[in-house]
C-alpha cells in the first residue's frame, strides 16, 4: 500500500533524520484532503527505516525532502511501538509536489483535541507513561514564545519557551533547518511573530522520552516566495518559456545569497530598492550550498501545473565543484561552503 502525507518534520535523529507528518488523500483533481484519526485530530505518520540502527531515514534520503512537502511512500507497512503509533516501514520516499502555508491551510493541520501536550505538563514522560500512550506527534499555533541559547553545549543548542492552552513549556529543537536560517541571520529569531510548532516524542534519554520541537512552519510573509500553487505533481507539468535574466533585471539587483527555507534551497535576490524576492531552485547537482548566487548564466524558468497554474524556478548550473560522489550509479556534484 502506498501512502502520502505533508512533511511537517524532518529533524535530527541519532546520525540520521526523523520525518513525520499528516496523512492525505489525493483527489482525482490533484487537490489533498487531510485525513483524521478517530477523536477527530489530524492523522500523522512517520516513516522507519528497517536498516538502521534506530530506524532513522538515511541523510542522503531525508536531506532533500523539505517541509511542506507532499511526500509519497511506497510498500507501506504500520509497525506501531507503544506512544510510536504513527511508525511504518516503507521501500521508498520521495516528494512530488509542494503545499502553500498560508494561514488557513495550517490551521487544517493543527491539533485542536489535545490540551496537554503528550500526557502531562512536564518535559518529558515517563517510560510507563510511553507504553500506555496512543500518539506521539501533534502541530500547534503557541501562544507566545521565548527562544534561548544553550552555550553550555559544545554545539549551540536552541531551547524554545512558549505558552499553550496557559500552561509554560520548555522543549530543546531539534530543526534542522531552523539552525541553518539562525546562524546565518541571527535577526531571524526578532523577527518572528507568529508560527506553528511540531512537537515530539523522543527516544529514552536518561530514564524518560523528552519531548522536542522537531519542526517550526514560519509564516510565508516571512520566508516564502508567494506561489498561487497547492500541489504540484512532478509528472504534470510542462514548461512554458525558459531565458536568462536580462540586463535590465539585472541592473536592479543589489546581490543575490543562495539560501535553506522550509521549502528547499532558494536564490533570495535583494533589489536595489531594497526588496526581496525568493525563488525556489531547480539545479543538475546533488546539493547547493550556502553563498552567492551568479545570475549571469542562470535561467528564469516558467511551469504550468494540470490546473493551468503558472510558476518560476531559477535553474543553476553548479559551479567551482570540489567532490564528485557516485550515488546508485549517478554523479552528484557538492559545491564549497
Amino acid at each position: 500500500m502506498d501512502k502520502h502525507f505533508i512533511c511537517l518534520a524532518n529533524s535530527y535523529k541519532r546520525g540520521g533524520r526523523c520525518i513525520a507528518g499528516i496523512v492525505v488523500t489525493i483527489t482525482p483533481d490533484g487537490q489533498w484532503r487531510k485525513e483524521t484519526t478517530n477523536n477527530g485530530s489530524p492523522k500523522w505518520i512517520r516513516p522507519i527505516d528497517r536498516n538502521t540502527e534506530y530506524g532513522e531515514v538515511p541523510e542522503h534520503e531525508a536531506r532533500y525532502i523539505p517541509l511542506l512537502s507532499i511526500v509519497k511512500l511506497t510498500n507501506v507497512n504500520p509497525c506501531p511501538h507503544e506512544s510510536h503509533s504513527e511508525d511504518v516501514f516503507y521501500q521508498q520516499i520521495f516528494p512530488i509536489g509542494m503545499i502553500q502555508p498560508t494561514a488557513e491551510i495550517l490551521s487544517q493541520l493543527t491539533d485542536n483535541v489535545h490540551k496537554e501536550i503528550f500526557y502531562n505538563r512536564d518535559i518529558a514522560i515517563s517510560p510507563e507513561e510511553y507504553g500506555l500512550g496512543n500518539y506521539s506527534l501533534m502541530m500547534i499555533h503557541p501562544e507566545a514564545y521565548e527562544f534561548q541559547e544553550d552555550l553550555s553545549k559544545k554545539r549551540a543548542k536552541f531551547r524554545l519557551k512558549f505558552l499553550y492552552h496557559n500552561t509554560l513549556y520548555d522543549f530543546s529543537v531539534t530543526d534542522p533547518i531552523f539552525y541553518e536560517l539562525i546562524s546565518q541571520n541571527h535577526d531571524l529569531i526578532a523577527s518572528l511573530k507568529d508560527f506553528y510548532l511540531v512537537l515530539s516524542i523522543g527516544l529514552v534519554y536518561e530514564g524518560r522520552h523528552h519531548k522536542l520541537v522537531a519542526g517550526i512552519i514560519i509564516p510565508p510573509a516571512i520566508l516564502y516566495s508567494k506561489e498561487p500553487y497547492a500541489i504540484i505533481y512532478s509528472n504534470s507539468i510542462r514548461m512554458i518559456s525558459s531565458r536568462k535574466f536580462t540586463k535590465s533585471e539585472l541592473s536592479t539587483i543589489k546581490k543575490a545569497f543562495i539560501v535553506p527555507t522550509q521549502q528547499g534551497m532558494s536564490v533570495c535576490i535583494k533589489r536595489k530598492n531594497s526588496e526581496e524576492v525568493f525563488y525556489l531552485i531547480e539545479s543538475s547537482c546533488y546539493a547547493i550550498s550556502w553563498g552567492k548566487a551568479n545570475l549571469k548564466k542562470a535561467l528564469l524558468n516558467t511551469y504550468q501545473d494540470h490546473m493551468g497554474k503558472e510558476f518560476v524556478r531559477v535553474f543553476l548550473e553548479p559551479c567551482r565543484p570540489n567532490v564528485i560522489q557516485f550515488i546508485k550509479n549517478k554523479i552528484y556534484i557538492l559545491l564549497k561552503k
